[in-house]
């Protein structure tokens, strides 16, 4: 296993129903097969961390839909084969790890939701409630690890890679949906130049753009699937005919 106890950082000791570290903290095995490694317990139940039911539910419709294909494809290739253990960070609900070729597969998001979903679809994946910016993953322990249009840190990617491992993310390129979003401000103009360039830290990268046309429900799902849904100091709102546009950008560790 490569997750590690989220409060001392020791090797976890697998088993059915229960986990432990050499320092005796416990976690219990949900009934979908996955962990929950949050740090500082559990969230009170009036808070909702990462996506909502409704965001997920709407992101397992599109891409299950394949109006992605172009962006897995692109991350596929970026990773190649890997042979042992690989981690989605962001899994959300887990499409691209189904898109994917590995020995072992991980997944990790904050949202319980989602890893419970992705816990379903993947019954031969492990996968953990975590954050994305303190990793409950051992020290060199996995031999690549991504993140799809999700918060990430490159220096916990490098610590977690054995050497040689590699790294891979896909981001919104300046074009991205912006049929979505028809006004901008000076915020989101500043986005969008910096988005001209592939992201900082990437030893490649490859920026794919292609043009959908959608049907009415898959555009609501693709707006509803996203954070623009809550700017609406942008007008945002569906639309049938769109614009992908990502950067898949990719490292090694020496």
């Amino acid at each position: 296993m490569i997750f590690c106890c989220p409060h001392c950082g020791g090797p976890l000791a697998d088993g059915d129903a229960l986990v432990a570290c050499v320092n005796n903290h416990t976690f219990d095995r949900a009934r979908e097969g996955y962990l929950n490694l949050l740090v500082g317990g559990r969230l009170a139940g009036s808070t909702t961390p990462g996506d909502t039911a409704e965001s997920l539910q709407a992101r397992r419709r599109f891409l299950h839909g394949g109006w992605y294909a172009p962006v897995a494809e692109g991350l596929d290739t970026a990773l190649g084969r890997v042979d042992g253990d690989v981690l989605d960070v962001g899994c959300g609900e887990g499409w691209y790890l189904t898109r994917i070729s590995a020995t072992r597969k991980n997944g990790l998001d904050i949202s319980k939701r989602a890893v419970q979903m992705a816990s379903k679809l993947h019954r031969d994946a492990q996968f953990v409630v975590g954050s994305a910016h303190r990793l409950p993953v051992r020290s060199e322990s996995c031999a690549a690890v991504f993140s799809v249009f999700s918060p990430h840190s490159l220096d916990e990617f490098h610590r977690i890679l054995e050497p040689g491992g590699r790294w891979v993310t896909v981001t919104p390129g300046p074009r991205h949906l912006e049929e979505m979003r028809p006004n901008k401000n000076d915020s989101t103009l500043q986005r969008e130049s910096r988005r001209v360039e592939p992201p900082t830290g990437a030893e490649s990268a490859e920026r794919i753009t292609f043009e959908l046309a959608l049907a009415p429900d898959a555009a609501l799902d693709l707006f509803t699937m996203t954070p623009l849904q809550w700017q609406t100091a942008a007008s945002a709102s569906p639309t049938a005919t769109v614009t992908v546009d990502v950067w898949v950008a990719r490292g090694d560790k020496p």
